[in-house]
């Protein structure tokens, strides 16, 4: 760690990409966990309802990708509680909190793996199945409100004076906050994160889960639609949040003209994954789409550091 410190000391630029990607890819890797038992309960039901095998072969799929997603965030949890001594002070309110998200993941991660786990033995009983999912899908949104809660938290206190002198201080009441862009934001970001990181999971399994190309041609495009669907729903609070803000400054001169292209600029560019997604959707050869899903997977994940950002001002 001693060795890393120096490194990144050595290099601004080189420490400034780590930082944000210490925050990128942890939260992003968080909402996808969190939100895939959803996707995966539904594309169980749908392989019921409909009689199509492949939902079911994607439902399990998925599945994986988010047992396999939740188990490295415990246990890289863990080890970040381990050495990071500056935040996690045994006794104190910052490590309580800490040690409670930790928890809630945990069993968030013991319900979807108990959830992967019995496919077989319940595989007569989907609709059960598909419950244990959706249980373990909400265990791992409570997790997610309570990490983004401490982080709210953690922050307050690196502020001092932010949460004095109650928690309440920490929900602004302006309306026009980021921080209500981000609680708004975050439902969608529970649907559209885990569907872009499953649309790009299906090809890159072709190799090992040989189902054919009709299960890929159909599942990709299933799980494109979804995380444009979401992703929309995510933009349209972005539009409705800026508007807001903008009709609160523009007439007292807070808000220039510069400002209002920077801010149209700034929607564009989040509206592209919207775009390449239904790209994908519309294509008949989703397989073809890998660099369209991975540009429209890292635009997804770049978002996460304005987000985090966001949540964590004051």
């Amino acid at each position: 760690m001693n060795a890393l410190e120096q490194i990144l000391s050595a290099f601004p630029h080189l420490r400034t990409a780590f930082d944000a990607l210490s925050i990128i890819v942890p939260l992003f890797a968080l909402f996808a966990f969190a939100g895939m038992g959803f996707i995966s309960a539904t594309a169980r039901i749908l392989a019921d309802t409909k009689g199509r095998s492949s939902f079911e072969k994607c439902a399990r799929q998925l599945a994986f990708l988010g047992m396999m997603l939740g188990w490295i965030l415990l246990v890289g949890g863990r080890v970040w509680l381990h050495f990071t001594r500056g935040v996690y002070v045994p006794g104190s309110v910052s490590a309580y909190f800490l040690e409670m998200s930790w928890l809630l993941l945990s069993l968030g991660v013991m319900l979807n793996s108990v959830y992967y786990t019995l496919w077989r033995v319940l595989r007569e009983l989907p609709i059960l199945h598909a419950t244990i999912g959706m249980i373990s899908a909400a265990q791992s949104s409570f997790a997610v409100v309570a990490v983004l809660g401490t982080a709210r938290l953690l922050a307050a206190f690196a502020h001092p004076g932010a949460a004095a002198p109650g928690l309440l201080n920490l929900l602004p009441g302006d309306w026009s906050s980021p921080l209500w862009t981000v609680m708004a934001c975050t439902v969608p970001l529970l649907l559209a994160v885990p569907a872009a990181a499953g649309a790009f999971w299906l090809p890159l399994r072709r190799t090992r889960d040989d189902f054919g190309r009709d299960h890929y041609n159909a599942m990709i495009p299933w799980c494109a639609a979804w995380a444009r669907n979401a992703w929309a729903a995510l933009w349209l609070v972005l539009v409705a949040f800026t508007a807001l803000r903008i009709s609160q400054t523009w007439g007292d001169g807070g808000f220039t003209w510069q400002e209002a292209i920077l801010e149209s600029s700034r929607l564009l560019f989040w509206l592209i994954p919207v775009l390449l997604w239904t790209l994908v959707r519309r294509s008949p050869v989703p397989l073809r789409h890998k660099p369209t899903l991975a540009a429209a997977l890292l635009i997804a994940m770049s978002f996460m550091l304005p987000y985090y950002l966001d949540l964590t001002a004051f």
